[in-house]
């Protein structure tokens, strides 16, 4: 391989105001090549016209093109869309790194991160019940098995009293995982990648709607140590590629 190669980080984004979000993920990038030495990172957006288009044909040419899917599954727009785009717009060799809801790594940033907002709030974690919200979809499983996964692995973990799992777009609601808690300690974890209209209105709204009185935490994939998780990614599949290539 030659010493540079080519990552690009790729997002859903907002249709309904792209540029936002189109810009935290070319900034998201920044920091991950900051802790990827060798690797040259872009972030992209499906929902801005031409963002990914342009990631892919304004660089140096690479052997290998590494696609992150900065998505929480596996689902219709990372399996269909992405890759059509992808290979509408490049004939480079184009290696896709699983999406960012699948890494291993996330589950214990779940914990963790949960864990302190419990504790930040003077309660126990083992006392508490962490509510995980999630997107699903009416279209497939996969959103909806990729959530799951996270749950089982936190509820593994044995720090909290209870998870449970709502989703956007199919059953169980959000409302209705959050529901009759009472003054039980609680905390309400978004599994999105970004703040976006989801994370903004339904999570809220539905939470609202249930009389959860517990904490909303930022979107875990917005919390700080996520350029390290991407970063350390990019460079396990880069190292086998080159591994390969000896």
């Amino acid at each position: 391989m030659t010493e540079t190669a080519l990552a690009v980080i790729v997002a859903h984004g907002a249709p309904s105001d792209p540029d936002p979000l189109d810009r935290e993920v070319k900034e998201l990038a920044q920091r991950v090549e900051a802790l990827a030495g060798g690797l040259l990172i872009l972030g992209a957006t499906l929902s801005k016209s031409g963002s990914l288009e342009t990631a892919l044909k304004d660089t140096v040419p690479a052997p290998t093109t590494l696609i992150y899917p900065f998505f929480m599954s596996n689902g219709w727009f990372v399996s269909k869309e992405l890759r059509r785009r992808v290979a509408a717009t490049t004939d480079a060799h184009v290696r896709y790194l699983e999406p960012f809801g699948l890494d291993d790594r996330v589950p214990a940033l779940c914990v963790l991160r949960a864990r302190e907002t419990v504790e930040e709030m003077g309660q126990h974690a083992r006392s508490a019940v962490l509510v995980l919200a999630a997107h699903g979809s009416q279209k497939g499983p996969a959103a909806a098995d990729a959530a799951r996964a996270i749950q089982e692995r936190i509820v593994l973990a044995g720090a909290f009293k209870e998870v449970r799992l709502g989703f956007v777009e199919e059953a169980p609601t959000i409302a209705e995982a959050a529901a009759g808690l009472g003054g039980v300690p609680a905390v309400c974890l978004p599994l999105f990648a970004t703040t976006a209209g989801h994370v903004l209105g339904d999570i809220p709204e539905q939470l609202a709607e249930a009389g959860f009185q517990g904490k909303l935490m930022a979107p875990i994939g917005e919390d700080e140590e996520v350029p390290r998780v991407i970063a350390t990614a990019l460079l396990e599949t880069h190292q086998s590629l080159m591994t390969a290539e000896q």
